[in-house]
Protein backbone atom coordinates (compact mmCIF):
# COMPACT_ATOMS: atom_id res chain seq x y z
CA UNK A 1 0.00 0.00 0.00
CA UNK A 2 2.82 2.42 0.86
CA UNK A 3 4.48 1.69 -2.49
CA UNK A 4 1.29 2.53 -4.38
CA UNK A 5 0.90 5.81 -2.49
CA UNK A 6 4.53 6.74 -3.14
CA UNK A 7 4.12 5.89 -6.85
CA UNK A 8 1.02 8.12 -7.13
CA UNK A 9 2.82 11.02 -5.44
CA UNK A 10 5.97 10.51 -7.57
CA UNK A 11 3.92 10.57 -10.79
CA UNK A 12 2.21 13.75 -9.61
CA UNK A 13 5.46 15.47 -8.75
CA UNK A 14 7.08 14.42 -12.04
CA UNK A 15 4.10 15.59 -14.06
CA UNK A 16 3.62 18.83 -12.13
CA UNK A 17 6.03 20.57 -14.50
CA UNK A 18 3.43 20.03 -17.24
CA UNK A 19 0.54 21.80 -15.50
CA UNK A 20 -0.85 22.81 -12.12
CA UNK A 21 -1.10 19.97 -9.60
CA UNK A 22 -3.78 19.41 -6.96
CA UNK A 23 -3.23 16.86 -4.18
CA UNK A 24 -5.80 16.19 -1.48
CA UNK A 25 -8.13 13.78 0.19
CA UNK A 26 -11.79 12.83 0.15
CA UNK A 27 -14.39 10.71 1.87
CA UNK A 28 -16.29 8.52 -0.55
CA UNK A 29 -19.34 6.31 -0.17
CA UNK A 30 -21.80 4.39 -2.30
CA UNK A 31 -25.23 5.99 -2.19
CA UNK A 32 -26.61 3.36 -4.56
CA UNK A 33 -25.02 -0.07 -4.85
CA UNK A 34 -22.79 -2.05 -2.51
CA UNK A 35 -19.72 0.17 -2.21
CA UNK A 36 -17.83 0.61 1.07
CA UNK A 37 -17.13 3.91 2.77
CA UNK A 38 -13.54 4.87 2.07
CA UNK A 39 -10.93 7.52 2.56
CA UNK A 40 -9.38 8.57 -0.75
CA UNK A 41 -6.25 10.31 -1.93
CA UNK A 42 -6.94 12.64 -4.84
CA UNK A 43 -4.42 13.71 -7.47
CA UNK A 44 -5.44 16.12 -10.25
CA UNK A 45 -3.39 17.68 -13.02
CA UNK A 46 -5.38 20.51 -14.56
CA UNK A 47 -4.54 19.33 -18.10
CA UNK A 48 -4.70 15.55 -17.49
CA UNK A 49 -7.14 13.07 -15.90
CA UNK A 50 -8.07 13.03 -12.25
CA UNK A 51 -6.70 10.06 -10.37
CA UNK A 52 -8.13 8.85 -7.10
CA UNK A 53 -6.91 6.04 -4.86
CA UNK A 54 -9.18 4.86 -2.07
CA UNK A 55 -9.09 2.39 0.78
CA UNK A 56 -11.70 1.23 3.27
CA UNK A 57 -11.62 2.42 6.86
CA UNK A 58 -12.92 0.52 9.87
CA UNK A 59 -14.32 -2.49 8.04
CA UNK A 60 -11.91 -5.25 9.09
CA UNK A 61 -11.49 -6.30 5.45
CA UNK A 62 -9.49 -5.18 2.43
CA UNK A 63 -11.22 -2.65 0.15
CA UNK A 64 -9.14 -0.78 -2.43
CA UNK A 65 -10.27 1.37 -5.37
CA UNK A 66 -8.81 3.45 -8.18
CA UNK A 67 -10.55 5.99 -10.44
CA UNK A 68 -9.38 7.89 -13.51
CA UNK A 69 -11.58 10.59 -15.07
CA UNK A 70 -11.33 13.10 -17.89
CA UNK A 71 -13.37 16.27 -17.40
CA UNK A 72 -14.86 17.23 -20.76
CA UNK A 73 -16.85 20.14 -19.27
CA UNK A 74 -15.33 22.45 -16.64
CA UNK A 75 -16.67 25.99 -16.21
CA UNK A 76 -16.87 28.73 -13.59
CA UNK A 77 -20.47 29.39 -12.57
CA UNK A 78 -19.88 32.51 -10.47
CA UNK A 79 -17.34 33.79 -8.01
CA UNK A 80 -15.27 30.98 -6.52
CA UNK A 81 -17.58 28.18 -7.80
CA UNK A 82 -16.98 25.84 -10.76
CA UNK A 83 -18.78 22.76 -12.07
CA UNK A 84 -17.42 19.79 -13.99
CA UNK A 85 -18.74 16.77 -15.84
CA UNK A 86 -16.50 13.96 -16.98
CA UNK A 87 -16.18 10.39 -18.11
CA UNK A 88 -13.89 7.79 -16.68
CA UNK A 89 -13.34 4.39 -15.26
CA UNK A 90 -12.87 2.61 -11.98
CA UNK A 91 -11.25 -0.51 -10.64
CA UNK A 92 -11.80 -1.96 -7.19
CA UNK A 93 -11.21 -4.92 -4.94
CA UNK A 94 -13.58 -5.56 -2.06
CA UNK A 95 -14.86 -8.61 -0.21
CA UNK A 96 -12.77 -10.90 -2.46
CA UNK A 97 -14.33 -9.50 -5.66
CA UNK A 98 -12.64 -7.48 -8.39
CA UNK A 99 -14.74 -4.88 -10.16
CA UNK A 100 -14.22 -2.57 -13.09
CA UNK A 101 -16.36 -0.29 -15.15
CA UNK A 102 -17.25 3.19 -16.35
CA UNK A 103 -18.32 6.25 -14.35
CA UNK A 104 -19.73 9.72 -15.03
CA UNK A 105 -18.46 12.19 -12.39
CA UNK A 106 -20.48 15.38 -11.87
CA UNK A 107 -19.07 17.82 -9.36
CA UNK A 108 -19.11 21.25 -7.79
CA UNK A 109 -15.87 22.98 -6.75
CA UNK A 110 -15.40 25.87 -4.34
CA UNK A 111 -12.14 27.81 -4.06
CA UNK A 112 -12.31 29.72 -0.72
CA UNK A 113 -8.56 30.54 -0.77
CA UNK A 114 -6.07 30.73 -3.65
CA UNK A 115 -4.48 27.23 -3.31
CA UNK A 116 -7.43 25.41 -1.64
CA UNK A 117 -10.25 23.64 -3.48
CA UNK A 118 -13.24 22.03 -1.74
CA UNK A 119 -15.40 19.71 -3.84
CA UNK A 120 -18.47 17.51 -3.80
CA UNK A 121 -19.10 14.91 -6.49
CA UNK A 122 -21.63 12.27 -7.53
CA UNK A 123 -20.62 9.64 -10.08
CA UNK A 124 -23.15 7.19 -11.52
CA UNK A 125 -21.34 4.02 -12.58
CA UNK A 126 -21.88 0.75 -14.41
CA UNK A 127 -19.54 -2.19 -14.46
CA UNK A 128 -18.65 -5.81 -14.01
CA UNK A 129 -17.95 -7.71 -10.77
CA UNK A 130 -15.50 -10.60 -11.15
CA UNK A 131 -16.33 -12.77 -8.17
CA UNK A 132 -18.29 -15.91 -7.48
CA UNK A 133 -20.67 -15.47 -9.25
CA UNK A 134 -19.66 -13.00 -11.98
CA UNK A 135 -22.18 -10.14 -12.08
CA UNK A 136 -23.01 -7.94 -15.04
CA UNK A 137 -24.19 -5.25 -15.09
CA UNK A 138 -23.42 -3.81 -11.67
CA UNK A 139 -24.96 -0.36 -11.17
CA UNK A 140 -24.18 2.22 -8.52
CA UNK A 141 -23.62 5.84 -7.62
CA UNK A 142 -20.48 6.92 -5.81
CA UNK A 143 -20.46 10.17 -3.83
CA UNK A 144 -17.40 12.02 -2.55
CA UNK A 145 -16.61 15.17 -0.62
CA UNK A 146 -13.05 16.39 -0.25
CA UNK A 147 -10.31 18.92 -0.80
CA UNK A 148 -7.22 19.54 -2.93
CA UNK A 149 -4.33 21.95 -2.45
CA UNK A 150 -2.97 23.32 -5.74
CA UNK A 151 0.55 24.22 -6.77
CA UNK A 152 0.93 27.26 -9.06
Amino acid sequence: MKRILLLIIAIGVAASGLSALGIGGAFSTGIVGNMPNSAMISLKLDKLPLLGFGFSIGSGQTDIGLTADWWFYHEKVGGPFSVYIGAGGYGEYNNGTFGLGARLPIGLQFFPLKPLELFIEAAPRAGLALGNPIQFPVWGVQAAVGFRVWTR
